[in-house]
């Protein structure tokens, strides 16, 4: 077996490589001083991760990760000259000696910084929650190469999906030689951690106080819904409410209706040794810390970096990052991205309301062409609108892309992934409606104020944020219809909550300065409220700390497996397993199981009666089961895996897990001499 030949050492070489790149871009680029260290390796990492993703197209991986980090190295590089531009500030103490202030400065940002990827990372190993059984095949044939990405199940099937985050998993596994879901709860805890940090050093910067800083990163941190505001209504009037509200997704299996699941147990899987209960979790608004899916907090990492780095847009060394990033953000959310273009139309149009005049403001020019630029750029860097748009052009492309998008109008409603669609015309529906988006909501008319602000200062693109907040109202009317499914629709609704819960600190602490002590605690308990639930579940997930599992559908021997033969097989190879789930991570290989999330009657058939020649035909060069599944095998359908042209290309046996001493074994058989 040949070694793999990346080591952590060289992944955290790979880590200082970009790191650097953004810091410098950071400073000499965009001229931040106190803000360089975190925005700059936010920035690196963005960067690195677009540049990565085009470099795909051209080198195959692990090369095009390395390229992407060079890339950013050499536009910091190139943003320091000329050479007098190249600073490093030194001070001098007469008993201390001389010391670099930037170290002196942000060293407490790196401590803090490696404190919460340590906590998030651990939070992380605990728990397999939400949507891993797609995050961590998708993760595995990335690493191996597949960019952009096919669906892991169908290799036919193009995967249009924002998968920026599941990139950069990919990275770490390919160059840390990590397990998929290992490098899984490292994006997450990074991404997580340079928010909390980011948003941190933008509130204090837009109310000079630490702070309105601090209190800043924990409520972007933990604030979400307030479901649980309902406990407090009469048990007759929450009946009533229950009557008229339809549970959905994981809703269904908690309980029978809404009123028995709010005193029930959350019945999701993957949680750890606390179970989490259904009343402080939430369908809309769901507090970052417990953003576990595939697409986690990067987008709104991405988002708070157009924001900071809107103001500092003046030339074409800037404009050229900022359209970089902008592109990126599309890679994590296709809604977010687009209603970035009408939500700036509509500040102009507030622009020319206010002045009476149709003119194009100066100012709008370099956001007009950025924006421009990142269109362009996103129609072929891959993902959902790469999909959208060749499928635009060629009526056979629909046919190769895993996702379909259509939309119908509807009444006003909003739609929570756990209590279905609530119709805000039926007053029961918007109570819930209510509680379940959360006290954010009284942020908006503070945002929308800004908005006029930022409209009168020509700072389109903030102009633009709040903007978007009042067009998501639109959202209401619309639902989506495609293949994603009906829960899709809370994405609708991410510029309605997100912008206000950025801006919630810095506008609420601005404008109560000047008001009552008594104003300051009615504001002070509602950002209590806010928090009240994320807090909660932070304190559950904690627990999950001291109790790592493997994902779901993962034993030992898997992980034994993954280690021996993870990206070793043929890159053609496809693997047959019972589980499909399990072989597409194991072996970094697509196996042809499902279409849509639903298996294919093939391939149940060929799991009812595995026939070692039938398998060839079908396209599969090896088989991978488990001792599960050869049990529920009839001897005849044993004999089909027993030909002569079957050759075991490795065994491995133990037992099923900690708490079960039973014996189990995996087995990887070689059918490709079955003709």
């Amino acid at each position: 077996m040949t070694e793999k030949i990346f080591t952590p050492l060289t992944l955290s070489i790979w880590f200082a490589i970009w790191s650097i790149g953004g810091i410098l871009i950071a400073a000499r680029v965009f001229n931040f001083r106190r803000e360089r260290l975190i925005l700059g390796i936010s920035l690196g990492l963005v960067l690195q991760l677009w540049f990565s993703n085009w470099m795909a197209y051209l080198i195959p991986v692990p090369y095009s990760f390395w390229a992407g980090a060079l890339i950013v190295l050499l536009f910091g590089l190139y943003g320091i000259f000329p050479l007098n531009n190249l600073r490093v500030s030194v001070s001098y103490h007469p008993r201390r000696g001389p010391r670099f202030e930037f170290l002196r400065e942000h060293a407490y940002q790196l401590i803090s910084l490696a404190f919460l990827i340590y906590l998030f990372t651990s939070i992380g190993r605990g728990l397999n929650i939400f949507d891993d059984f797609q995050n961590l095949p998708v993760t595995s044939v990335m690493a191996a190469g597949d960019i952009p990405p096919h669906f892991p199940f169908d290799p036919n099937l193009r995967f249009g999906y924002h998968y920026l985050l599941l990139l950069f998993s990919a990275q770490l596994m390919r160059l840390g030689d990590l397990f998929p879901w290992t490098a899984m709860d490292i994006a997450r805890a990074v991404s997580l951690a340079l928010l909390f940090m980011l948003t941190y050093l933008w509130t204090r910067r837009i109310t000079r106080s630490q702070l309105a800083g601090f209190l800043g990163a924990v409520f972007v941190a933990f604030s979400g819904g307030a479901r649980w505001l309902l406990l407090l209504l009469p048990p007759e009037f929450v009946g009533s409410i229950s009557q008229h509200t339809t549970l959905m997704g994981s809703g269904i299996p908690t309980a029978p209706d809404l009123a028995t699941a709010l005193i029930s147990i959350w019945k999701i899987e993957g949680d750890g040794p606390i179970k989490f209960p259904f009343a402080y979790a939430n369908g809309i608004n769901v507090p970052a810390s417990m953003s576990h899916g595939g697409i986690g907090v990067m987008g709104i990492l991405v988002f708070l970096l157009l924001i900071i780095l809107a103001r500092r847009l003046r030339d074409y060394k800037t404009g050229f990052i900022f359209a970089a990033v902008f592109a990126s953000y599309a890679l994590t959310g296709e809604y977010t991205f687009l209603i970035v273009y009408p939500s700036i139309g509509f500040a102009l149009l507030i622009h020319w309301i206010r002045t009476r005049r149709l003119n194009l403001p100066r100012s709008l020019l370099p956001a007009l062409m950025v924006g421009s630029v990142s269109l362009i750029l996103v129609l072929f860097q891959g993902g959902v609108f790469t999909e959208a748009f060749r499928g635009f052009f060629a009526r056979s492309a629909e046919q190769e892309s895993f996702h379909t998008f259509t939309f119908a109008l509807s009444m006003p409603s909003l739609i929570s992934a756990h209590l279905g669609a609530l119709d805000l015309l039926n007053p029961y529906q918007l109570i819930v409606a209510i509680f379940e988006t959360g006290p954010v909501v009284f942020v908006l008319p503070l945002l929308f104020i800004w908005g006029l602000k930022m409209v009168r200062a020509r700072q389109w693109w903030e102009a633009g944020v709040a903007a978007s907040a009042f067009l998501s109202i639109f959202s209401l009317f619309i639902k989506y219809t495609g293949t994603a499914g009906e829960s899709a629709n809370t994405r609708l609704l991410a510029t309605l909550t997100i912008p206000p819960t950025l801006y919630a600190v810095p506008l609420v602490w601005t404008w109560l300065k000047s008001r009552s002590e008594q104003m300051k605690i009615v504001i002070s308990s509602i950002g209590c409220i806010a928090i009240f639930g994320g807090l909660v579940f932070f304190g559950i997930q904690l627990i999950a700390i001291q109790k790592p599992i493997l994902p779901l559908f993962i034993t030992e021997l898997d992980a034994q497996m993954e280690k021996r033969y993870w990206n070793q097989l043929a890159p053609d190879a496809m693997v047959f397993d019972p589980n499909p789930l399990r072989v597409v991570t194991v072996f970094g290989r697509a196996t042809d199981a499902m279409t849509s999330w639903t298996p294919k009657s093939e391939w149940a058939a060929l799991v009812d009666k595995p026939d070692s020649r039938a398998l060839h035909a079908a396209g599969y060069d090896f088989v991978y089961f488990g001792i599960e599944y050869w049990d529920e095998l009839s001897k005849d359908d044993q004999k089909g895996l027993q030909d002569a042209c079957v050759k075991v290309a490795d065994e491995m046996q133990g037992i099923r897990s900690p708490d079960d001493y039973r014996k189990d074994f995996r087995r990887l058989l070689d059918i490709t001499s079955c003709k």
